[in-house]
């Protein structure tokens, strides 16, 4: 067996030693043929010389050109009638989050269909996820598009589907090996250019090699690509887009331009389609050996201290989909850094993952100093003020806890529908701030008073929405008097702010309030006035001892909340928080998941069921806790937080493809559960 450490000095003698390297490496291949295995596939590609693949060579004459457009085999019936499964497959998809994509993409498929023709529509397949997307899809495209034929004409034979590959010295040999597999497996019809004809040069070839039989009329070619949006060359391209002024002229077909890098994946996972090897081994995008690398993003946490090299989970599991080209070297980047040693395709992911026996839950970690944590101290009852500066931790170091009081016989009747208990959770949330508990009550002042007081016994801050105004049922300010064992006083600070935001223009006296002012300016004899917006033109939030009085009419609630959210918090930020999407229902994974809540008692996780979906059943969620469990006088400082929960999304991720394997849809760098 060859030793990882082997392997690693070899691929760093070759990256620094050039072509010499690659020699000097050669002449030690006798004792490591692994290595040599692998080397010599890069070194010497052997394509194989069938019918179902053909090769293209710069020095192919014209007319042997031609005779290879021209001529285009039956297609298999076993793989016509599978592809032809597949596009009902397709179509009757019911995942919401592809399904409306898959449809679009089969339909710009359909129309290239019928205005090119099979012979004219060529699928790009180089073997990267994008082009594993658009060939299965094509596939399935072709197979309606002759069966919609058959109608018309009964003897029409299916031809295989089309596709083109361009062949590159530093190409992965694994990409070769599925690029082969995949031919014959689907009974393709492969032009493979050899090396050295450039895209442009190859396409330009076919182009005006694509004639009608027997004549020199060109036929009109479109060219099925997987270019995505967000790719570098994506430019202003539609579905259809017309090739560049310095390319031969056809027609690009794009078929998932509209598509993600969590698209793309989660329909390979869901109808469980084959890719290349590299993509369970930490690539994410692929270029050439001499250019792609894992990507850092997907390495195991711990693992590289534990091995000579690092490992990576698959590419399905990045998180941050904008790292997707992150292991890929840009040209003008150093190219010095020693590539990672890539372990034998053959290597099933199962093996992969049980070589990773440690994900460095006992190892030393480096912990960054403490961010500066502002202190709450806790007041008397005869104190009038909360000095929150900024802050949610008490004078301990004890997260403080908030319970919001929604007020108002409207919704407790069904009148109206609550919303601002789900922009308070969102608020406070956003800003580190434990939301502990929620309370409805009536318009009833005694009611009010007594959970008001309830509340008090529970958590550190009370918010109260609605209730507030100048009508008899704006009982909400009387009853915190209440609560608070404090009077009810004219408060001149509220009247002045009254004067000068409220039209008194029908006054006969313009700075006399109306009894309806009067009541908004008589308040608890401890209230205050805090400015907490940024805006300056905005309304104070009216404090009382640890009690904020908020409106109720939702707009106003949701503006104040936020406010007041962001004046309690602490200066900590979230930590990372990360979805994992599963296949599987909820009770399959209940050890695993108790596993990992025992392993990490500083990450919050969640587990959601959804019943009657037909694309996903289950969503796991992971957030660091912002106070480690055991400890109260220090909080976690935003870097170990998203340690934690790295660490603990690493182990759960293994322990899913290890016990429910290929449970795993996707997994996503936030936690919100609306699909």
């Amino acid at each position: 067996m060859v030793s990882i450490k082997y392997l690693f000095l070899t691929c760093l003698l070759t990256l620094f030693s050039g072509s010499s390297g690659f020699a000097n490496v050669k002449r030690n291949l006798k004792a490591k043929p692994l290595l040599s295995n692998i080397m010599m596939a890069v070194e010497s590609k052997v394509y194989p010389d069938t019918e179902n693949w053909r090769k293209i060579s710069s020095g192919l004459a014209k007319n042997d050109l031609r005779a290879i457009l021209s001529s285009q085999d039956d297609w298999s019936d076993s793989q016509f009638k599978e592809s032809l499964q597949m596009y009902e497959t397709f179509s009757d998809c019911q995942d919401s989050y592809v399904a409306p994509l898959i449809r679009d993409a089969l339909s710009h498929l359909d129309q290239a269909y019928r205005l090119y023709g099979p012979s004219s529509v060529v699928c790009s397949f180089n073997g990267g996820k994008d082009a594993v997307v658009i060939l299965e899809l094509v596939r399935a495209a072709a197979a309606h598009y002759y069966r919609t034929k058959r109608e018309i004409e009964p003897e029409i034979s299916p031809k295989r589907p089309r596709v083109i590959y361009f062949d590159h010295k530093d190409e992965f040999p694994e990409i070769l090996e599925f690029l082969n597999r995949s031919v014959y497996k689907y009974d393709l019809d492969m032009l493979a250019f050899e090396e050295g004809i450039r895209f442009s040069t190859g396409l330009k070839m076919l182009i005006e090699q694509n004639v009608v039989p027997g004549t020199d009329h060109k036929l009109p070619m479109s060219f099925v690509l997987g270019t995505r949006a967000t790719d570098p060359n994506a430019g202003n391209q539609g579905h259809f887009a017309p090739s560049s002024y310095y390319m031969p002229p056809f027609m690009r077909v794009n078929p998932i331009l509209d598509w993600d890098y969590g698209h793309v994946w989660h329909f390979l996972r869901l109808f469980k389609l084959p890719y290349c090897v590299l993509y369970d081994q930490g690539y994410t995008s692929l270029g050439t050996v001499k250019d792609t690398l894992p990507c850092p993003a997907l390495e195991v946490a711990g693992s590289s201290s534990k091995n000579d090299v690092p490992r990576f989970w698959p590419a399905y599991m990045l998180q941050d989909w904008d790292l997707e080209r992150a292991g890929r070297i840009k040209k003008n980047e150093d190219k010095s850094r020693p590539p990672i040693p890539r372990t034998d395709s053959k290597k099933s992911l199962e093996t992969e993952l049980s070589a990773i026996t440690d994900l460095g839950a006992g190892e030393s970690r480096v912990v960054s100093a403490p961010v500066n944590t502002v202190h709450v101290p806790l007041v008397n009852e005869e104190e009038t003020d909360v000095t929150i500066e900024g802050g949610s931790f008490d004078g301990d170091g004890n997260q403080r806890t908030v319970g919001v009081l929604i007020i108002g016989d409207e919704i407790l009747k069904g009148l109206t529908a609550d919303a601002n208990t789900q922009a308070a959770a969102e608020a406070l949330r956003a800003h580190n701030v434990p939301l502990a508990k929620v309370v409805f009550v009536s318009d009833c002042p005694v009611s009010i008073e007594q959970e008001i007081k309830r509340l008090q016994q529970e958590v550190d801050i009370v918010i109260t929405s609605g209730g507030v105004g100048p009508t008899h049922d704006d009982v909400t300010i009387k009853s915190v008097a209440n609560a608070l064992g404090k009077n009810m006083v004219f408060h001149e600070g509220m009247a002045e702010l009254l004067r000068n935001k409220m039209d008194n223009s029908q006054q006969p006296d313009k700075n006399k309030l109306t009894q309806a002012q009067i009541k908004m300016s008589t308040l608890p004899s401890n209230a205050k006035l805090k400015y907490i917006s940024e805006e300056k033109t905005d309304w104070p939030t009216l404090q009382c001892h640890n009690i904020f009085i908020l409106p109720g009419i939702p707009q106003y609630f949701a503006k104040k909340i936020k406010d007041l959210a962001k004046y309690l918090s602490s200066q900590l930020e979230r930590s990372a928080t990360y979805k994992v999407i599963l296949s599987v229902d909820e009770s399959s994974i209940v050890p695993i998941l108790n596993d990992a809540v025992d392993a990490h008692p500083n990450v919050s996780f969640g587990s959601y069921p959804f019943v009657g979906r037909p694309d996903f059943q289950t969503v796991l969620t992971l957030e660091s806790r912002a106070v480690e469990e055991g400890k109260d006088q220090l909080s976690v400082s935003k870097d170990e937080m998203d340690n934690n929960v790295k660490r603990a999304l690493d182990d759960l991720i293994y322990e899913l493809e290890k016990r429910e394997k290929g449970s795993i849809l996707r997994v996503e760098n936030d936690d919100r559960l609306s699909f």
